[in-house]
């Protein structure tokens, strides 16, 4: 699969890069979401140019937001199933490599959230940056 990628601090235009990574497979209390829109928030451009400090892990997949569909559900999740929309957010907190900007991410599942009928991927991507500029999170 594509996913966009990084392993240091930077601006977008000189550090991240498109490579082909595995699809990976999702372990217990987690789903694998088919990625169909990712959520920029400032979360993810300020570690990405290092106003957090320390250096990233080795190639960081960005992008705490997304919207998309269950295509994948480990062991001992419940309430979802495969062909689910969701929204996500958090996807890479303490998860390098499960960033929105790639095709497929592996997430908890305590990270999604249904996608309201009718509300579109794009919308459900913006959730999660909404979610943290009212609670500081």
């Amino acid at each position: 699969m594509k996913a966009i990628v990084h392993d240091q601090h930077g601006a977008a235009d000189s550090v991240l890069r498109l490579v082909d990574r595995e699809v990976a497979e999702p372990g217990g209390g987690e789903v694998r979401i088919r990625v169909v829109v990712s959520g920029v928030n400032p979360t993810d451009w300020k570690a990405r140019t290092g106003m957090y400090g320390g250096e990233p892990a080795a190639e960081s997949v960005p992008n705490q937001d997304g919207a998309g569909v269950i295509d994948a559900v480990g062991a001992d999740v419940e309430g979802v199933a495969v062909g689910d929309r969701v929204w996500l957010s958090l996807a890479a907190f303490q998860r390098p490599g499960s960033g929105t900007a790639q095709e497929y991410t592996v997430v908890p599942v305590d990270r999604v959230f249904p996608l309201p009928e009718g509300a579109d991927f794009d919308l459900g991507a913006s959730i999660g940056s909404l979610r943290s500029r009212r609670t500081g999170h």
